[in-house]
């Protein structure tokens, strides 16, 4: 093993720093640099098949006069890596992601150079955490929210009966269709049985409209338009029917699993009040995000910012348009552009959190990680359900603290916040 003095040890030189990416200038000193060489020769001797000679007993010599482009690659790539490895260690740097090497050059019998971007985490000191002041909905449950759940109830279970015509925006219609656009039929156009609600709007513009006033048994010929374009729409009445709504009695609360319809009401006050508590908190947390977002203004990685934007449209777009789902490039681009400035502002109360906890001693301990693992085990319902719980606090452990770190946080800045309950 070489000893190398100082005037021959990699000699790093800040040149600039731009936002959260700091830029090094890293030079290997030459004789560094050729034992590198050489020991990358002595590696390719080992495996070199030259004519005329037998693998590993390839002449030295020979080996560098075919093989000197491989050997100076390899050896870059070795010093790079140690190089790119001892300079984050002596600076102390907190990298986010693997540096980013370029402008690597390397002249023969000099020195290797290069520079090094690295991405590091924001410095800075986390301000505006506590005393906040903060207003909370009263969360109380109305007879109006009651009736209007006890409403969404009736709707939900009610029945559909054949009706006399002609067609109303009241009733149901089951029909036939086809839709066509200049005399050729649109694809996946046609169905059967298609139960039509005459009160709603419907994908296919005109289509509601057209077919009020229509008998069982009728045939018309609708002008329509699909996506804004215009098609018709040949229609075959199949039947009308009209919605009946049960009545709000005992025997419909039984049908739902309560005693009374009093009980009933009673429940749906409950769930009502608790829904209301939990938007309340969800608010609160809005609330405390934004003035975090507020009196800390700095910079973050842009890789990491990347990486929450392309998770948080990933997210999106599966939701609206399914796993295998994809957007249009045009709208594809306009998501992604909407969604910069929360993804941004995500990335900045992960470090917010983060700097919070450090400040304040917050931690995660065993403890913590046993009861919310115990809390986790009392949900599952079955042993397999159990083993699936214990399987995901041994993968993800380093996720549940940090969750739980994240909740200390808040409860801490929640703690010394002024709150003001206000009517609803």
């Amino acid at each position: 093993m070489a000893i190398w003095t100082p005037e021959q040890k990699t000699k790093t030189k800040k040149v600039k720093t731009e936002g959260c990416t700091q830029i090094f200038e890293l030079e290997v000193p030459a004789p560094k640099a050729a034992e590198a060489i050489q020991t990358a020769l002595l590696r390719l001797q080992l495996t070199a098949k030259v004519p005329g000679f037998r693998t590993g007993k390839v002449p030295l010599e020979q080996v560098k006069a075919q093989f000197m482009g491989r050997a100076r690659a390899a050896a870059a790539d070795d010093l790079i890596e140690g190089a790119v490895r001892e300079a984050l260690g002596e600076l102390k740097l907190r990298a986010v992601a693997m540096p980013a090497v370029g402008n690597v050059k390397f002249p023969e019998g000099g020195a290797l150079t290069f520079e090094m971007h690295v991405e590091t985490a924001p410095e800075f000191e986390p301000k505006g955490y506590k005393n906040l002041a903060l207003t909370k909905k009263e969360a109380k449950a109305s007879d109006a929210d009651v009736a209007e759940r006890l409403k969404q109830l009736q709707d939900g279970n009610a029945r559909l009966e054949v009706a006399e015509g002609p067609a109303t925006k009241d009733h149901y219609i089951v029909m036939d269709y086809t839709l066509s656009r200049d005399g050729k039929p649109v694809p996946n156009g046609t169905g059967k049985g298609e139960l039509v609600d005459l009160s709603s709007d419907q994908t296919v513009e005109g289509l509601t409209a057209g077919l009020l006033g229509s008998k069982k048994g009728e045939a018309r010929e609708l002008d329509v338009k699909i996506d804004g374009k215009p098609a018709r729409c040949a229609v075959t009445v199949v039947e009308i029917k009209s919605k009946v709504l049960p009545a709000l009695d005992d025997e419909f609360a039984k049908d739902i699993g309560v005693e009374s319809l009093a009980q009933l009401k009673e429940k749906l006050a409950e769930i009502v009040q608790k829904e209301g508590e939990a938007r309340g908190e969800r608010e609160l947390v809005a609330q405390i995000d934004k003035a975090l977002l507020e009196a800390n203004a700095f910079e973050v990685p842009a890789s990491l910012a990347e990486h929450q934007l392309e998770h948080m449209y990933g997210r999106f777009v599966e939701r609206i348009m399914g796993p295998e789902g994809s957007l249009p490039e045009e709208d594809a681009k306009k998501l992604r552009e909407k969604l910069q400035p929360e993804a941004h502002n995500a990335v900045r109360l992960q470090f917010l959190v983060a700097r919070i906890a450090e400040a304040e001693k917050l931690e995660a301990t065993e403890d913590d990680l046993k009861a919310e693992l115990e809390k986790s085990l009392a949900q599952s319902e079955t042993e397999k359900d159990k083993a699936k719980t214990r399987e995901v606090f041994e993968k993800r452990g380093d996720d549940i603290r940090a969750m739980i770190k994240e909740r200390k946080v808040y409860a801490l800045v929640r703690d010394s916040a002024k709150i003001k309950t206000e009517k609803a």
